[in-house]
């Protein structure tokens, strides 16, 4: 069915609110689902915020979250008190803006969060007040590294983002672990290398998936960048992903940590050059800018939502 951006953010905010969360927080938490709809990442929209309502109704989410927002140098420490890390960057936004333009660079340290949802969603905030970024969390623990296959580290993805020019936003596993949960709800196979078995073995049946774990990209290369997130997201908010994974163990507050860099550009070489040389490599030599047509695109008016999802936020 086909739904406008203002029914979607209506029916979020309402939904959120039912499920008991404050008016203040289910207004920002709304509008961050819509943004993913919004993108085309219906993982992390409508079907995403299933799960957050769940969650809200067995105290994994604090609905009634108050953020605590402490300065120490060029370090903005934010606790998110078992809310959602959108709205503890919204609460943390001004000062971390101010603390950027003062020095030059900022990092934002954010602790004791839920899932952190669609990580383009946080560069694309900074990007709306100037500022180049860099955002990488943990998660409970869903990638196996090592031999014996199991789970340790999360998705732990990356997300930058440079003003008018450019977001990525990707995950150190072959996929987001919403997209495999999407492929085992349609009984889809998964392409091959993306995933093993709960005994550690390759498997292409999405379900074994779900119930085994991912595989980082590129083998070494993607499980030293899980390592590199996870130090960072661990000095930040001080919970590894395995404590992660316990914390969320009956429905408990996972408390994920999370690492934001933040540059002035005017500080350095300034936007504009990014900006140009960016556009040069595209025009020139048919180089792909992630996110960048959809950055200085218009939103679109209405998306597709499917029928059964979306009846299900009126459970």
């Amino acid at each position: 069915m086909k739904v406008t951006a203002q029914t979607l953010y209506e029916t979020f905010h309402a939904a959120l609110a039912r499920h008991g969360m404050s008016d203040a927080q289910a207004r920002s938490s709304a509008a961050v689902f819509v943004d993913a709809e919004l993108q085309g990442k219906s993982s992390h929209g409508t079907f995403h915020l299933i799960d957050y309502l769940a969650a809200l109704d067995k105290g994994a989410i604090n609905g009634k979250a108050k953020p605590k927002v402490h300065l120490a140098g060029s370090v903005v420490h934010v606790d998110a008190d078992g809310g959602l890390s959108q709205f503890a960057v919204d609460q943390a936004m001004q000062q971390v803006v101010t603390t950027t333009r003062e020095q030059g660079v900022a990092v934002c340290a954010i602790s004791n969060t839920y899932t952190t949802g669609e990580l383009g969603w946080y560069p694309r905030a900074f990007a709306r007040h100037g500022l180049v970024s860099m955002t990488t969390t943990n998660s409970p623990a869903l990638v196996a590294l090592g031999s014996d296959g199991q789970r340790v580290v999360g998705t732990n993805p990356t997300a930058f983002g440079v003003p008018g020019a450019m977001v990525m936003d990707q995950a150190v596993s072959e996929t987001a672990y919403l997209n495999v949960r999407q492929h085992a709800a349609r009984n889809e196979e998964l392409p091959e290398g993306w995933a093993v078995d709960k005994h550690g073995h390759p498997t292409t049946d999405a379900q074994a998936a779900v119930d085994g774990a991912m595989l980082p990209f590129g083998g070494k290369k993607g499980a030293n960048l899980a390592l590199m997130s996870e130090v960072l997201a661990l000095m930040a908010g001080g919970t590894s992903s395995l404590e992660v994974t316990e914390n969320s163990a009956d429905g408990g507050q996972p408390r994920v940590s999370m690492f934001i860099l933040c540059l002035d550009p005017e500080s350095f070489g300034g936007a504009q050059l990014v900006q140009d040389h960016l556009a040069q490599l595209s025009a020139d030599h048919g180089v792909y800018i992630p996110g960048r047509s959809r950055m200085n695109a218009a939103r679109p008016r209405e998306v597709d939502v499917d029928d059964d999802v979306w009846e299900k936020l009126y459970a």
